[in-house]
């Protein structure tokens, strides 16, 4: 591969370097004002223009990428004092010999053009007459347009030290002879220019659009655009233009709508794709149809150099899974493709793959893909396939795709098979009342069914019954499927066929997971765990293990087995997650409630290949907008109040556009806590209030969690003792669900508002609760039963070792009241000591009384001047006031710190 011979080049990310101008502006990128990126790749190619290269750089990168860009910033950096000659090349001048030059010769007057020498003597003459004494540099775009005999001339130019190359192009392998050979003998730098990465994204689109995006926005325009700022730019104009891409209360969502694919979007992939090979369109075909196919049966049908030539020139992603899996860069690309090739050739392409050799792993990467590229070509698909592939759309995120094709099916057949999967495909939609009405129908011909479909039917039944005044309750409809499965399972017993055995025994773990899920969300987590247990050690499919395992971890935790579930997390990551799935990341914080709606937060995602959901789909939007929430809530919770509201006022708002009203609560509640602790208390009650009406709709974990939020906040707007009363009360509600680890949070909270009447019953609950915060806790108790300030602040240092900074100063103000009322001088300066550094960690928060004396910002530059050495004399001439003034505010520094010394300040100071 032509990236591997590189003996002289250099790889720069651009999208971690610059931003985008204004919509619509010909240059894509600019420079931020902060971060060393821009000016690391602007240096490089100033130090090898200036000597380091021999002759020159080129940069190479894909179209719209921003090769040009680059370029120009380095023109304008070495201004007045070079000449920069422009030359661009083009596909209508690649023909044309000296077309390059043409601006050149124009004024040179008559010059024979037959010999080369004599073009050259006269440009060489020409150049060196314009510059007077300067150094030049000839700025050569789009190399792979560059006609032969202009690319001899310049390439002699160069060595002869007339001029310095700048060149850019997308690929160098499509370059002339002369420049590549330049550039395998070392004269000429290559300069690799990347796509943004997905991160980098983020900032380029807040940047663009001028307001925050939700997770979900961002993940889905980088899906679209692959990271290239030109396509990008024109994926934000269109969907925008069709309300796909919306603004709402000054955030950039989604709508869950699948993105359109408009006239420019057209013209921009067509321009980028440019004159490319037979073959490399076949390859680049065959991937927009399939939606991806693995490595093998690529390499059995296409031709190995052309696949190796597209990723080089950054159009293929080779996804490293079990199994190799080639797409196109970006989702735009695909679209436009796909839609170009006529029907004949999409049939003629459809039966190339379908009847390739069967080999190791899976051909296509979307599994549904076979049947939707079936019907575009208006290929007929069988009723089994057809459900089977609806069913595997849905799980893709495709749900629009999969009534597609169930819609496409035969009329003939029973419409009450296909009633499960359309239900599926509405409720990933969002309708949930739709699926309803379709799985309550009454005129349903439930006898037409098939044992499986039946039961598909009673799960959805069961599922949407919940919270509903329907005709049967959501445990009535399970239980009359297993005693429909008892039933069946005597009639196998002994005479059954392998396949029905089986069958039923698939249809049996079904009902399990189904029963388990409804205790989980009655509250019921202990009766829940030995099933769990058993499908997660001997689930018949990975898929059921995963998502055991999932709810597993979720029960562990609320009832107090937190080192048990942070095992099974990193267990079920290693033997589950293929690099792309979702992660079960409740480690991020010490509270099980928050790490348990973390973990449910990911249940969705759990199993999906995130890399091929459409995120600006309904489906993939929830997913993303779910992991954001889970993000915000963890800051929250920890007291990071700012970092907070950056992913929770995104997500916020995306939320309550997907129609997520319990998550959106949440968010909401979250919100309301951030602001209070940085004490916007109009912003807190705005949100506090805004959040009450999603919660009953809230599952009762997420409930219990917006509960939480809410009561912290309120503690903090208005009054302590109410909201300690509220703790106690939710304490008591978990108790009677047997989820210690939950009450234990509660008591905690309201020990933590000052309620010391509550510390032998944390001691009581954190004896029982495994991990650091059981230990933490259970300290935390005996130091305020036993007014032990040692052990209090042994406890807020531990808090800090686990990355929970508000527990640690809420310990730390506990015991800085006990030494305070012990003229205990000692402990209070290791109390403040944990209060200041705590409060340095979380940020803006506000300053209470509790904190004891605190600093002003001159008694804060002149405390910290004194502990690293300097003397009184040296601070007041650095400050430009007398030795007395600084005299006087150390004097006052000691006292508030209760320090003697500048080397007790030291320590104090120093962290």
């Amino acid at each position: 591969m032509v990236s591997a011979m590189a003996s002289t080049s250099t790889e720069f990310n651009y999208a971690n370097s610059f931003t985008s101008d204004a919509l619509g502006g010909d240059d894509y990128i600019r420079g931020r004002k902060t971060g060393s990126g821009r000016e690391a790749v602007i240096e490089t190619v100033l130090k090898s223009l200036a000597g380091d290269a021999e002759v020159g750089v080129i940069l190479v990168g894909e179209y719209g990428v921003g090769k040009t860009y680059v370029a120009r910033q380095v023109m304008e950096v070495i201004g007045p004092k070079v000449l920069v000659l422009s030359l661009r090349c083009s596909s209508s001048a690649s023909t044309i010999d000296y077309g390059a030059l043409g601006s050149i010769l124009n004024e040179l007057g008559d010059v024979s053009l037959d010999n080369p020498l004599v073009v050259l003597r006269a440009i060489t003459r020409a150049i060196k007459e314009r510059a007077k004494g300067r150094e030049v540099v000839l700025f050569v775009d789009n190399v792979q347009d560059l006609d032969d005999r202009s690319a001899m001339v310049i390439a002699q130019l160069a060595v002869e030290g007339v001029a310095t190359i700048l060149a850019a192009c997308e690929s160098l392998t499509s370059a002339s002879a002369e420049i590549i050979g330049l550039w395998r003998d070392g004269l000429l730098r290559r300069v690799d220019i990347q796509p943004f990465s997905e991160e980098a994204t983020a900032g380029w689109l807040e940047n663009t659009l001028g307001a925050p995006l939700s997770a979900s926005a961002a993940k889905a325009l980088w899906n679209a655009g692959g990271g290239n700022p030109r396509f990008l730019d024109v994926v934000i104009h269109e969907q925008i233009q069709a309300r796909t891409l919306i603004k709402r209360d000054e955030v950039w969502i989604v709508t869950g709508v699948p993105f359109v694919c408009g006239k420019n979007s057209k013209d921009t992939v067509m321009t980028a794709i440019g004159a490319i090979s037979p073959e490399e369109r076949l390859v680049m075909e065959l991937l927009a149809l399939s939606g991806g196919l693995s490595l093998n049966l690529l390499m059995d049908i296409c031709d190995v150099e052309a696949l190796d030539s597209l990723q080089q020139r950054g159009y293929l992603t080779i996804a490293r899974q079990e199994f190799a899996m080639v797409r196109l860069c970006n989702r735009l690309m695909a679209q436009v493709i796909r839609a170009q090739v006529p029907a004949g050739r999409s049939r003629e392409l459809h039966r190339l793959v379908h009847n390739a050799p069967e080999g190791a792993g899976p051909a296509v990467s979307v599994e549904f893909a076979l049947a939707t590229w079936a019907l575009d070509c208006g290929i007929p698909v069988d009723l089994e396939q057809g459900v089977t592939a609806a069913r595997a759309a849905t799980r893709a995120g495709y749900p629009g795709e999969a009534l597609r094709i169930l819609e496409s099916l035969p009329r003939h057949l029973s419409l009450s098979a296909l009633i499960p999967e359309t239900a599926r495909a509405q409720l990933a939609l969002g309708d949930a009342p739709r699926a309803r009405s379709l799985v309550f129908d009454t005129e349903l011909e439930l006898e037409q069914l098939s044992l499986r479909q039946w039961t598909e039917l009673m799960f959805l039944r069961s599922a949407l019954a919940r919270g509903q005044q329907q005709e049967m309750d959501s445990k009535g409809i399970l239980y009359s499927v297993k005693a429909r499965l008892d039933s069946e399972a005597g009639e196998v017993e002994g005479s059954g066929t392998a396949e029905r055995t089986s069958g039923l025994a698939d249809l049996r773990e079904d009902w399990s997971m189904s029963l388990v899920e409804q205790q989980m969300l009655d509250g019921r987590y202990l009766e829940s765990i030995d099933t769990l247990q058993h499908l997660y050690q001997h689930g018949r499919s990975s898929e059921t293990r995963l998502l055991a395992g999932n709810w597993l971890i979720q029960a562990w935790i609320l009832t107090g087995r937190m080192a048990d579930a942070l095992k099974l997390a990193e267990e079920t990551e290693h033997h589950f997650m293929d690099g792309e799935g979702a992660r079960i990341a409740f480690g991020l914080t010490d509270s099980a409630l928050v790490g348990a709606v973390v973990t449910a937060l990911t249940a969705e995602g759990l199993g999906r290949n995130t890399l091929w959901s459409p995120t600006g789909m309904f489906i993939g939007a929830r997913i993303t907008a779910f992991a954001e929430l889970a993000d915000g809530i963890v800051e929250a919770y920890n007291g990071r109040a700012e970092k907070a509201l950056l992913h929770l006022l995104p997500v916020a708002t995306q939320l309550d556009q997907l129609g997520e009203l319990g998550p959106c609560a949440l968010a909401s509640a979250a919100i309301a806590y951030s602001y209070a602790l940085i004490g916007d208390n109009d912003s807190a009650l705005e949100f506090l209030n805004r959040g009450k009406s999603g919660v009953d709709s809230a599952s009762r974990l997420v409930a219990t969690a917006c509960s939480y939020f809410q009561v912290v906040a309120t503690a903090e707007l208005a009054s302590k003792e109410k909201a300690i009363v509220r703790m106690y009360a939710l304490a008591d509600e978990q108790r009677t669900y047997r989820t210690t680890a939950v009450e234990m949070v509660f008591i905690l909270a309201a020990v933590r508002l000052g309620s010391t009447t509550g510390a032998q019953r944390l001691v009581t609950l954190a004896s029982r609760v495994q991990g650091p915060m059981g230990r933490i806790c259970e300290g935390l108790g005996q130091g305020l039963l036993s007014n032990d300030v040692v052990t209090l602040i042994r406890v807020a240092e531990a808090a800090v070792n686990v990355g929970d900074d508000l527990l640690s100063r809420d310990v730390a103000r506990a015991a800085l009241k006990i030494a305070s009322e012990n003229a205990d001088r000692e402990s209070m300066r290791q109390a403040q000591q944990l209060i200041r550094g705590g409060m340095l960690k979380l940020g803006h928060v506000k300053v209470s009384s509790e904190d004891g004396q605190v600093l002003t910002v001159r008694e804060q530059e002149i405390a910290a001047q004194a502990a690293a050495g300097q003397s009184n004399k040296a601070i007041a001439a650095r400050m430009h006031i007398s030795v007395r003034t600084v005299e006087g505010h150390l004097y006052q520094v000691y006292s508030k710190l209760q320090v003697t010394s500048r080397a007790e300040l030291k320590e104090t100071i120093v962290q």
